[in-house]
């Protein structure tokens, strides 16, 4: 058999519900009365529902506008709208709440007949102070006069008349019907405020810019009331506070705009003098180029430096002698003179003609050494030629290096200006920024000073409900025939698990610690288990089983076991007079040494036979009546037996059951 204690046997609960039916049965019918109590009885509560469209005041495109000026978001914050929390926050603030109460008269409420409003009961109430919660009473007689009363305090009143209380001031309607009998309830202002909070939901909804209000009341016509009353004075503030509140945004505004301009006033004639003295337009672009010029004035320098040198080595070549004036020709810079080429032009002419004469006259002649003198003409004008490029050369040098010394001047003052201007610079253009940004934040200010408030509208007012939100029928009752279900389940698992009786034999087993099994007139009985021995006492538990069966079915099943049975009936009245002259334990010993199975049949568990035969060395085997077992008398059985230490075999149960090894 498997053990089964540390789990949950589904069967098993379903059978103990099973037995439990009747307390589940009342618990439903009793959560399914308690659910109509509540529609008979019960308080009543309708929901009035409105909604409201909110828009920014502010244009979506004001903080983009900024954002592309280059504005931090500390400057852009200016520009974004409050959010729309904080638009449910002020429609579910108490002040505003306060306003709706005064407006609605809701210090007062009736609360029998159920579902009237105090609108329609009282023309006029004015209550002021703080004082606890009273309930008055308000009853007509036959001259139409009716009589308010609570404890001690008692005043007659006309309808159309005011009614003077010690909490203030009410007057009834004369222009409606009033019921004979009614009873109100008035509360302070600060009550009256907490109670309409409490049944007040604002909520903004999953998605755009709709914000919800609902309102649980009594009566159809006050949960309708107070949403659409809440939307008229919040349009009202709307229209005056938040209007106030941009007209005052800009000023401040339009202040600090005046004193940015002021300001960048400054800054731009600041720069623009610095300019001026300094010459330092843009840092960036005139540093590149004075460094380009310098290098450029120091390339010219060294190119004249070797130009020079060159000029030099040449002249004094030709001062030694070792050249000839006619070879600077060949210096570059001359081969590309067309007056040098000229004078090297006639040098050759003059030779040429020299020669010729040479070969008719002789070298002392005039007219030979006139050419020689023409020729000698010519190369000191090379030579001076020379001497003056030189010259040249000398005072470009000096005069790139002279522009050379006053742009490294330049440059070394040019970190300090750059510097300067630059933090002048930033200074206007941020000023620059701010006063943009202020500009724009001037034109919203104005549009939404003109737009007073922002674009509100309401989407859905609050229309009476027609039918009542608690407590519905289907739900109420449902409700309450759940809750008696679940109550009834928990009951009948008590009542079937740990009740006055047992009967499953599942349920025998958890509770007595010992196997049982159901048994049949037409199943073999098998016993069997450590607890068993060659001896079986059959023993009822009360006075309605009978052994009979259970020792026919076992004797039969030992015969076809090939087992020797026998049966000892110690039961009836003979066995009883037979019981008072015989020994049953020396009969049962010498039953025991004739047959392999001794069965023995004894009253119930008090009689004086069951009492001689128990021993530890016989087994007992607890019968069962059909019905159920009282849970007192097994478990009382069971510990009785385990007192005496005599081994208990199991519990059988008259019942048809399949053949069960115990």
């Amino acid at each position: 058999m498997t053990d089964t204690a540390d789990s949950i046997n589904i069967a098993e609960v379903a059978s103990a519900i099973r037995r439990g039916w009747r307390p589940l049965l009342v618990s439903i019918v009793l959560g399914a009365l308690a659910g109509l109590a509540v529609l008979l009885f019960g308080p009543r509560h309708f929901t009035g529902t409105a909604s409201l469209v909110v828009r920014s005041s502010s244009p979506g495109g004001a903080a983009s506008v900024l954002s592309k000026l280059g504005v931090g978001e500390g400057m852009a914050g200016l520009a974004s709208s409050s959010p729309l929390e904080t638009e449910v926050a002020i429609l579910s603030s108490r002040a505003l709440v306060a306003q709706v109460v005064d407006s609605l008269e809701l210090q007062a409420s009736v609360t029998s007949p159920k579902s009237i409003a105090a609108r329609n009961v009282f023309s006029v109430v004015h209550l002021g102070g703080a004082f606890p919660v009273v309930r008055y009473t308000a009853e007509r007689d036959s001259s139409g006069t009716y009589r308010v009363s609570t404890g001690g305090t008692s005043v007659s009143v006309v309808a159309g008349r005011p009614i003077v209380l010690p909490q203030g001031t009410l007057e009834l309607r004369a222009d409606t019907t009033l019921p004979p009998r009614f009873t109100f309830v008035l509360a302070d202002q600060e009550d009256a405020v907490t109670d309409a909070v409490k049944h007040l939901s604002v909520s903004k909804a999953t998605a755009g810019e709709v914000i919800t209000i609902a309102f649980q009341a009594p009566d159809s016509s006050t949960s309708a009331a107070v949403p659409n009353a809440l939307i008229a004075n919040y349009l009202v503030r709307r229209h005056t506070v938040d209007r106030s509140t941009n007209e005052y945004r800009v000023a401040f505004i339009g202040a600090q705009l005046d004193s940015v301009g002021r300001q960048l006033s400054l800054a731009e004639d600041s720069l623009r003098r610095f300019e001026e003295a300094t010459g330092v337009l843009d840092p960036q672009v005139q540093g590149k180029i004075q460094l380009d010029q310098a290098a450029e004035i120091r390339k010219g320098i060294g190119d004249i430096d070797v130009e020079r040198g060159a000029i030099v080595e040449l002249s004094s070549q030709i001062s030694s002698g070792q050249m000839q004036p006619r070879q600077l020709a060949a210096f570059p810079t001359f081969l590309k003179s067309p007056a040098i080429n000229e004078l090297i032009g006639q040098l050759s002419t003059v030779e040429t003609a020299r020669t010729e004469l040479l070969e008719k006259r002789l070298p002392n002649d005039g007219e030979v050494m006139a050419m020689a003198q023409s020729a000698k003409d010519i190369e000191g004008q090379l030579t001076g030629l020379a001497s003056s490029y030189k010259t040249s050369l000398d005072k470009q040098r000096s005069a790139l290096a002279s522009q050379l010394d006053t742009i490294s001047h330049l440059l070394g003052t040019f970190p300090g200006a750059a510097e300067s201007s630059g933090r002048l610079q930033r200074q206007a253009k941020e000023l620059a920024v701010t006063d943009a940004a202020l500009q724009t934040q001037l034109v919203e200010s104005r549009l939404a000073a003109v737009a007073e408030g922002g674009d509100v509208r309401v989407l859905d007012a609050a229309h009476p409900p027609r039918r009542v939100a608690f407590p519905r029928v289907s739900t109420t009752v449902g409700i309450g025939a759940g809750i008696g279900l679940f109550v009834g389940v928990i009951l009948a698992l008590l009542t079937g698990l740990m009740g006055r009786y047992v009967e499953d034999p599942l349920v025998i087993e958890r509770t007595a610690g010992v196997p049982a099994l159901q048994a049949d007139s037409g199943v073999p009985l098998l016993v069997a288990g450590p607890q068993l021995t060659k001896t079986v006492l059959l023993v009822p538990i009360d006075g309605r089983a009978s052994t009979a069966g259970v020792a026919e079915r076992l004797a039969r099943t030992a015969v076809a076991r090939a087992i020797n049975p026998t049966v000892l009936d110690l039961s009836g009245k003979a066995a009883a007079s037979m019981a008072l002259t015989t020994d049953i334990n020396a009969t049962i010993r010498r039953l025991e040494e004739a047959h392999e199975l001794v069965i023995v049949r004894l009253p119930g568990l008090a009689a004086d036979e069951t009492a001689a035969a128990l021993s530890p060395d016989r087994s007992v085997l607890l019968i069962a009546s059909p019905g159920r077992v009282e849970r007192r008398v097994l478990l009382g059985t069971m510990q009785t037996l385990r007192r005496l230490a005599v081994p208990c075999a199991g519990v059988v149960l008259n019942r048809a059951s399949d053949v069960v090894v115990v």
